[in-house]
């Protein structure tokens, strides 16, 4: 039996091969004349290649093969390699095959080393190099390897710098980048394998290319969401967008500008939704300098491709395909913003009060999050970031309803089941998954729509559609989100201040450099002698002190503990958290009755896994109920019986996981000046109003939690809203109705920003607001960036530009646009 390997994989530690097999029947033999001879020549034709599930292929484990390609012989008629001339024939018929040499030209470039794949995962955005976060805008790139599991991938000591500029471009300084990657993609280099002792030879292609709206406009040569007739870039409204066609079309608009002018190159430019900035800014500027249409000219004859974004020459990378929805800007900094700044807007300055206690008397219990300012959240609504705003989704619906009219429920309760689904880390059945979140997308905007027809002004509405696509092609939306890069903006802040301005970036490349070496030499890295081909190891001494050194580590990026695989014989396990007197109680008969009355001990905490602690008071979901459902029980006491843990629960359960509830306010409960205010992390006598719940029997749980979606999905199971035909039909035409009636509009963007925003938002970190999408392109001139060009960045403390990201607010659009 013949086989040809397609995919190579490893299972229990074996090393195998998905093999198509070679049938006879299927061979197309034929003869060639060679030096006046008649040779037999044999065709190997594999209509398609494969993908790795195909029933076509069959394992085998690449111990069994008995020969390589140079070793088969053919049926008496010579070598295999010489009958078949030295290639195989892919494709449907014999008039559009493609052929691929045998042996692997990589074999040749690889020297017999070991041939490893290397995807990475591209990062673009713009960050002010000041510490005041305004003005001096860079534009930088890193990336961070694409097979390393999101534990490790998501630290700062993983994420890498490549190139930054406070004056060229985002395509500009993309050319050296692309060169390179093409150079990797192409011939590969030479690097040492610390796993296995040896050196091997590496490519590397872009897996995906993550960035904001704008800079993915950019990158893709469209036209800014925001103010544009074609508002996608990855689809036409009505079919999807090809990459080839973006490439062939950007071309033909620069023949467009030289044959006719610059002014069809616009319009048509405008009809197709694109917008190459480089052919944009060598147009503009030509017009206006004779040296610049000169040069122009000059590459025109050479080398025209500079003439063209470099994206677009990116081997193996596809602008429409590879850019997924990123879910931060889209659904945190989208959708939940604008809805969250529209209700609030429209709440009295006395209810405004009353909200702030009903989001104090929240219980955030078994959500992870440790702590959040209700008031600097309603009061900042405008300059708040990324993870404010899954605080406010997640308490919409116990803190938001009494705000909402009969339009707004149905809209926030299906983006509360919505998000759960976007933010799951774990997908087990893909397919399903995909079925249920294009059912809960189709329901949130048909609310949407339905309430008025107005939001289609934000094209982050649009993205939605386009999430399934994303997840399907690169797993779940947490794993392509930028909130991973965001942070590694401040650590090129910080570069930046300390750098003395006459060239920052070299100064922070240079910063960068120093980094990387002194990352290498901590971690245990291995030095290789170029010259002599030795290796030579980091001393004990000098690793042991970044091992050993908890805050050195830190100082770097790196958590330690998130690094190490999950173990699963650690949990349950107790916490240090002393027991307060008036929680004590007897041991519970049950627990006596099963393992005596020595050895339990009445504990306060118990961390079940990774992330999650249960204490007196948390909601559970346990066991199975007669129905075979989970049961959702609230803890009343924790036990400790020798190395094992248990909690007492009104019925028998095990395998707890927490399940976040709230309590039901039947009884109209009133916000009452009852809780005491922290200062230095301790009760003051200062008293501020939350919720007193006067019912403690009865609770809602929770299903908007983002924490564990999968298992809020199966204790809630709530139902999905499948609208057909002719209900979105008549959503449609009441949205708008409502938008050409003269109604309010939506104040998502209108209001004015909140004073004192900066000092207090400055505490998130390192941007995750999505205000540097605020800025409209500029001139070309202004765009490509200068050392200090004026522009508001508020990238990552959050304060507020009166420009929203989508280029008009949908109130502006209420005024100056038509529906069509």
């Amino acid at each position: 039996m013949v086989v040809i390997p397609i995919h190579f994989f490893t299972q229990g530690g074996i090393l195998r091969a998905r093999c198509w097999e070679v049938r006879f029947q299927e061979l197309e033999h034929f003869t060639e004349i060679i030096d006046s001879q008649i040779t037999p020549r044999v065709r190997i034709h594999i209509p398609f290649l494969p993908d790795f599930h195909n029933s076509r292929l069959q394992s085998i484990s690449v111990d069994e093969f008995d020969w390589d390609y140079s070793e088969i012989t053919w049926m008496g008629t010579g070598f295999l390699a010489e009958v078949c001339a030295g290639k195989l024939c892919v494709g449907q018929d014999s008039y559009s095959f493609e052929h691929i040499p045998f042996p692997n030209p990589w074999r040749e470039k690889a020297k017999k080393m070991i041939l490893r794949n290397v995807p990475i995962t591209l990062y673009s955005d713009d960050t002010s190099g000041n510490v005041s976060k305004q003005f001096n805008k860079h534009i930088s790139y890193y990336f961070t390897l694409s097979g390393l599991p999101p534990r490790i991938s998501n630290q700062e000591y993983n994420c890498h710098f490549l190139a930054t500029s406070n004056l060229a471009s985002a395509c500009e300084i993309a050319e050296q980048i692309v060169q390179e990657i093409n150079e990797m993609a192409t011939k590969g280099f030479e690097v040492y394998d610390h796993s296995i002792g040896e050196q091997v030879w590496v490519t590397s292609t872009v897996f995906c290319f993550l960035a904001d709206s704008p800079m993915h406009a950019k990158i893709t040569c469209t036209p800014n969401p925001g103010s544009s007739l074609n508002p996608c870039r990855m689809c036409q409204l009505s079919r999807n967008q090809s990459w080839a066609q973006t490439k062939h079309r950007c071309h033909k608009l620069f023949e467009t500008a030289m044959s006719k002018s610059f002014n069809q190159f616009t319009i048509k430019g405008k009809k197709l939704g694109l917008k190459d900035p480089i052919t944009t800014r060598f147009l503009t500027e030509a017009k206006l300098d004779e040296a610049i249409k000169e040069r122009m000219k000059k590459f025109y004859e050479e080398n025209s491709l500079r003439l063209y974004n470099p994206i677009l020459e990116l081997i193996g990378f596809d602008g429409v395909l590879d850019t997924p929805v990123e879910v931060l800007h889209v659904v945190l900094l989208g959708a939940v913003k604008y809805l969250a700044r529209d209700l609030v807007s429209g709440v009295s300055d006395s209810d405004r009060t009353e909200l702030i206690g009903r989001l104090e008397g929240f219980n955030c219990s078994g959500l992870n999050i440790e702590s959040f300012k209700p008031k600097y959240l309603i009061k900042h609504i405008k300059s708040l970031v990324g993870r404010d705003f899954k605080i406010l989704l997640q308490a919409a619906p116990f803190v938001f309803t009494d705000y909402m009219c009969s339009e707004t429920k149905p809209i926030w309760f299906a983006l509360c089941k919505l998000t759960p689904f976007i933010f799951q880390t774990t997908i087990n059945n893909m397919k399903t998954f995909l079925v249920n979140l294009k059912a809960h997308v189709n329901e949130f905007l048909y609310h949407l729509i339905k309430s008025n027809a107005q939001w289609v002004n934000k094209p982050k509405f649009h993205m939605l559609l386009h999430l399934p696509e994303s997840i399907e092609r690169f797993g779940p939306a947490p794993g392509f989100s930028t909130e991973k890069f965001e942070p590694f903006n401040g650590v090129l802040r910080k570069a930046s201040v300390h750098s003395n301005k006459l060239a920052p970036g070299r100064d922070i490349a240079t910063t960068f450099e120093n980094l990387s070496s002194l990352r290498l030499v901590m971690s245990d890295g291995v030095i290789l002698d170029d010259i002599t081909g030795m290796t030579r190891k980091i001393g004990p001494e000098v690793t042991s002190f970044f091992r050993n050194n908890v805050s050195v580590q830190r100082s770097m990026g790196y958590n330690a503990d998130l690094a190490r695989s999950p173990d699963a014989r650690k949990f349950p396990s107790r916490t240090m958290l002393p027991l307060p007197e008036d929680l004590q109680c007897a041991i519970p008969d049950s627990l006596q009755n099963a393992h005596g009355t020595s050895g339990i001990s009445q504990v306060a905490q118990v961390l079940i896994n990774k992330h999650d602690r249960v204490n007196h008071g948390s909601f559970v979901a346990a066991g199975e109920s007669a129905d075979g459902g989970l049961v959702v029980g609230m803890v009343e006491s924790l036990c400790v019986h020798h190395g094992g843990c248990g909690c007492t629960l009104p019925h028998e359960a095990s395998g707890q996981k927490p399940a976040p509830c709230c309590g039901q306010c039947e009884g109209e409960c009133t916000v009452e000046r009852t809780k005491a205010v922290l200062m230095e992390g301790k009760a003051s006598r200062v008293k501020t109003g939350q919720v007193a719940h006067t019912d403690t029997d009865n609770y809602i749980i929770n299903a908007a939690s983002l924490h564990d979606p999968h298992l809020h999905q199966t204790v809630a199971n709530l139902p999905i809203l499948t609208p057909n035909g002719s209900d979105w039909s008549e959503a449609i035409s009441r949205g708008l109705a409502i938008w050409t009636d003269g109604c309010e509009p939506v104040e998502s963007d209108g209001e004015p920003a909140s004073d004192g925003s900066n000092s207090e938002a400055d505490a998130d970190a390192e941007g995750i607001t999505d205000s540097d999408e605020s800025d409209e392109e500029q001139s070309s001139s202004d765009s490509e960036g200068s050392d200090s060009d004026g522009s508001d960045m508020g990238d990552e403390g959050g304060s507020e530009s009166s420009n929203e990201d989508e280029g008009q607010s949908a109130s502006e659009g209420h005024k100056t646009s038509t529906p069509h």
